[in-house]
């Protein structure tokens, strides 16, 4: 080791690190002397986490070393809601098979024994199973005997049906069927239809006794032949409206006319190929189009004919009168100071009806020198009045009308109109006493 230092004291500079100690000055006399364990620990910490929880004991030094310990963490309440089926023992972690067997359950076709944690097949034990566990363990049902396919016969109405044999490979199942004919039918008759060794069967000579003959005809039942009866004579009468010449024979036929109707007003024609009926018009006498402006034409009840409903005017009015008692205008302009109501009727209940609504308005004033006042229909300000003179003016008054409305009420309904009177801009003690309005409602249906 190279020498810095001699009999003097060293000129080398050791200074202590962490964890360790240096005394003395170099000289021979006095050596350096380098320690561990005499100073600061090194710094030493545990962090836990979900699943490992740690522990951390001493101070770093010699005599009292870190010793550091780690515990799993058992979750208490797993998410699923179920037992933790994980335990911790004095050697280590932990899942047995009896801990995990409850886990389990039988369904449909298993069995299960949660103590020994064996799975095995379950036979049903219903009437008429032949399934088992066979020699090799498996599941087995033999074939034929009591799990062979079972067939019966099912009858109806009209087909009668037999099954016979056993089912089995030498006697196999016969199904047969025959059809079942009524021996005595609802009406009371005979079946004509018949069961032969070829089919089912209905012959012409069944059917031909069906029939007899009337009035004029002459029936074969052996032949099934039809004919008129010779010598038979041919009554014809005349009805309403008509007329029958002749006699029925070959020389004089009957021949049969109508008689031409009687008409009356509105129609025209004698009902001929020539002049048939039609209903009697007058020319179209307006220049517009008939077919898409003319009315209509209608058949009531009783068989008259009737056009469209006529169209009519109606003229509705009604009076309010009211007389406060010198109530103040008010200052705002268009403050409603009254209402006058009005129920307006539709007499037409086939079609709507088009209302004009006219409204008039008079209310008396008391003004005083300065004072002034407006009266207002609505929201319309019709008329303004203002005493520029040095007396009084006294029960003076305004008076405006005004169209407010138009529409459409639908047939047999009513229409409810409100006016509102309206008043403001008062000033200087304007006051006002009587308020006269008139509601007139034009009501027009065409």
């Amino acid at each position: 080791m190279t020498k810095c230092c001699g009999a003097r004291s060293c000129s080398c500079t050791v200074t202590a690190g962490p964890g360790t100690t240096v005394d003395g000055d170099g000289s021979p006399t006095n050596p350096y002397v380098i320690s561990a364990g005499a100073g600061t620990p090194t710094a030493l910490g545990v962090t836990d986490t979900p699943t490992v929880d740690l522990a951390l004991t001493g101070t770093g030094s010699a005599a009292d070393p870190y010793d550091v310990s780690a515990t799993v963490r058992l979750d208490p309440a797993p998410p699923g809601g179920g037992t933790n089926l994980l335990e911790a023992g004095p050697d280590g972690l932990y899942v047995e098979c009896a801990d995990v067997r409850g886990c389990f359950s039988a369904g449909d076709g298993a069995a299960y024994d949660p103590a020994t944690g064996e799975i095995s097949a379950r036979v049903s034990a219903d009437a008429g199973n032949t399934v088992t566990i066979g020699a090799d363990g498996g599941l087995y049902a033999p074939p034929g005997g009591a799990g062979a396919s079972v067939v019966t016969a099912g009858d109806t109405t009209t087909v009668d049906t037999t099954v016979s044999g056993s089912g089995a490979a030498g006697d196999p199942y016969i199904v047969s069927s025959d059809v079942i004919v009524d021996p005595a039918p609802p009406g009371g008759g005979t079946n004509l239809l018949q069961a032969g060794p070829d089919g089912l069967y209905v012959e012409c000579a069944d059917v031909r006794t069906c029939l007899v003959a009337g009035t004029g005809i002459d029936y074969d039942a052996a032949t099934g032949t039809i004919s008129a009866e010779p010598g038979a004579a041919t009554v014809v009468q005349a009805g309403t409206g008509v007329t029958v010449t002749g006699t029925g024979s070959a020389a004089d036929p009957y021949e049969v006319s109508a008689t031409p109707p009687t008409t009356g007003c509105g129609l025209d024609g004698d009902g001929t190929a020539g002049a048939p009926l039609a209903a009697a018009v007058a020319a179209w006498p307006y220049p517009c189009d008939v077919d898409a402006n003319a009315g209509n034409v209608y058949c009531d009840t009783t068989g008259q004919l009737r056009s469209d409903p006529r169209g009519s005017i109606t003229f509705l009015q009604d009076q309010q009168i009211l007389s406060p008692a010198d109530l103040v205008v008010p200052t705002p302009e268009d403050t409603e100071v009254a209402t006058h109501v009005l129920d307006v009727p539709n007499p037409d209940p086939c079609r709507p009806a088009f209302v004009i609504m006219e409204a008039e308005v008079d209310a008396d004033f008391n003004l005083p020198p300065g004072a002034g006042a407006a009266l207002g229909i609505a929201t319309d300000e019709m008329s303004y009045l203002r005493n520029s003179g040095s007396t009084a003016i006294l029960d003076t008054h305004i008076q405006g009308t005004k169209v407010v409305n138009g529409g459409t009420i639908p047939p047999g309904g009513t229409l409810t109109f409100t006016l509102s009177i309206r008043m403001g801009r008062g000033s200087g003690g304007a006051t006002y006493n009587r308020v006269q309005s008139f509601l007139r409602a034009f009501v027009i249906v065409l």
